[in-house]
């Protein structure tokens, strides 16, 4: 994902996102849950910098939900991610078209 890429998932600059990488600023509490959507990390990793449980091979409580709502490889972020980007009312006819199935 880009910076452009990522700042638009967040409505926020490309400028933001290469401060945010090169360390100049960090983001602001609001966006810290669409960052771990956007980049599929767990929040400890986004805040504290400590591995994702596959890397460290302990696991860690998780709901349903939150491993359903992590992309498991780039086809599946590139999905959500335009899913995100999707107006309410189209996202709502897609998740009908999904269920019927």
């Amino acid at each position: 994902m880009t910076q452009e890429q990522l700042g638009f998932e967040l409505g926020v600059t490309k400028s933001s996102v290469s401060a945010w990488e090169n360390g100049r600023e960090t983001p602001g509490f609001r966006l810290l849950e669409a960052l771990r959507q956007a980049l599929g990390r767990s929040l400890d990793e986004l805040i504290c910098d400590a591995p994702a449980a596959a890397e460290t091979g302990v696991s860690k409580d998780t709901t349903d939900t939150d491993a359903a709502s992590v992309a498991r490889n780039p086809d599946e972020r590139a999905l959500l991610a335009r899913y995100r980007r999707l107006p309410a009312r189209k996202r709502g006819a897609l998740l009908e078209l999904i269920r019927r199935e």
